[in-house]
């Protein structure tokens, strides 16, 4: 029908016709929608439709319905009501107060909140230019890797402390922008340090499995404000020379130059040129055009395990071995896996995931209460999803969050 195609705004209206005629009436309907709805009285043409005078009613009761509600809204923010009844008056002004004031509120915090995030979008690319965020670059270490200063007080020290990295296209320029890097994963990993070092009468040690250059741990400790027993793995020499610098203010930090496997023995290990965190013992997930090779030495995770971690009473695991978590963990005795507080896990659903590696981990995983794809999420996910993800061998990747309490 034509009169589907109708538009409103101020009042006017337009309908699709094809005749003359037929416009010319709906001309006089439109006349007559607005001298309805301002008082006027209608007087309809001779040749108006018994369909459009029926359109002229329903657009008039539409018109007064609509004028009639906004009237209401409008009331309703008036900071007074009607005395009458004399009894009820105290509540009924106390509501209306209460509803101006929620109102007011919330759309202040929206205000509030958009406006913080403009000028922090507009004034952070000039802070970073400025000098006044993240780092500056002041040298350059033997080990090749870069020197940073920090610009301001953050999460990795504080201002005027100096980082050693590689320099990369991803952790390098993060530091540099920013002054962090990956900051909801160390707030979730130092308040799991947090609560095991509380506890009275117990020794508590924090795994860094693929510790890369050390920053997860110092942002850790640092937001923590504790001081744990600290054993990092990491088989690359140039990143075993960052985490010394790094840490080199920190107490009982154990560092491991060489990767944890299912065997002893060498390898081979590839790192992305543009991205040093990507380092894996799996080629294929190194770009082929980027690659750096290294050659570096395996030692059984169960055995190091037996004879270096079997004197603690609590830990906090972070593994990020870029897809061979599945294989490590799964190795790590049980014992360590139910005095666990807290883990984050990169879950990498690649090809080369073995089942039975995922299975055998999330069984021991079972008495965590909370597991998420998100360090703040109040949802639970189940084990049997995070196994359908890992094994669904789309290459994709989530980090995984486990705690025996909700972390937030």
């Amino acid at each position: 029908m034509r009169e589907k195609h109708l538009l409103s705004a101020n009042f006017t209206y337009h309908l699709r016709t094809d005749s003359a005629r037929e416009q010319a009436n709906l001309y006089f309907t439109l006349r007559l929608f607005q001298n309805a709805r301002f008082g006027v009285p209608a007087h309809y043409p001779d040749d108006l439709t018994s369909h459009q005078q029926f359109l002229v009613v329903g657009w008039c009761r539409c018109g007064k319905s609509s004028l009639r509600s906004s009237m209401t809204r409008f009331i309703r923010w008036i900071p007074i009501t009607s005395p009458k009844p004399f009894k009820t008056f105290p509540q009924r002004l106390i509501r209306k107060w209460s509803f101006i004031y929620r109102n007011v509120a919330s759309t202040t915090k929206r205000i509030s909140r958009k406006s913080r995030y403009i000028v922090k979008s507009l004034t952070s690319p000039i802070a970073i230019q400025m000098g006044l965020h993240g780092a500056r670059i002041v040298g350059v270490t033997k080990s090749g890797n870069t020197l940073l200063r920090l610009n301001k007080d953050c999460a990795l020290g504080r201002k005027g402390t100096d980082l050693e990295l590689p320099r990369d296209l991803v952790i390098f320029e993060s530091v540099r922008r920013r002054g962090d890097w990956e900051p909801e994963e160390s707030e979730f990993l130092a308040l799991g340090v947090s609560k095991v070092a509380k506890i009275p009468n117990s020794k508590a040690a924090l795994l860094d499995i693929g510790a890369n250059t050390g920053l997860m741990t110092l942002q850790a400790l640092n937001l923590s404000k504790t001081s744990i027993k600290v054993f990092l793995f990491e088989p690359i020499p140039r990143h075993v020379s960052a985490i010394k610098h790094n840490l080199r203010n920190l107490p009982d930090i154990h560092i491991n130059e060489f990767a944890l496997s299912n065997q002893n023995g060498k390898s081979e290990i590839f790192t992305q040129t543009t991205n040093h965190g990507n380092t894996s013992l799996l080629k294929s997930v190194v770009p082929s055009d980027e690659l750096i090779r290294t050659k570096i030495q395996l030692v059984d995770t169960a055995e190091y395990c037996n004879n270096f971690l079997k004197g603690f009473d609590n830990y906090v695991i972070k593994c990020d071995t870029q897809g061979m978590d599945a294989l490590i963990l799964s190795r790590i005795p049980n014992r360590i896996w139910q005095r666990t507080e807290a883990a984050i896990i990169e879950v990498w659903a690649l090809p080369e995931i073995c089942e039975q590696d995922v299975t055998r981990m999330l069984g021991m995983c079972q008495n965590f209460k909370f597991a998420s794809w998100h360090p703040k999420s109040q949802e639970k996910i189940g084990l049997n999803e995070i196994s359908d993800f890992w094994l669904s061998k789309s290459g994709t990747f989530k980090n995984l969050f486990l705690s025996k309490t909700l972390p937030f």
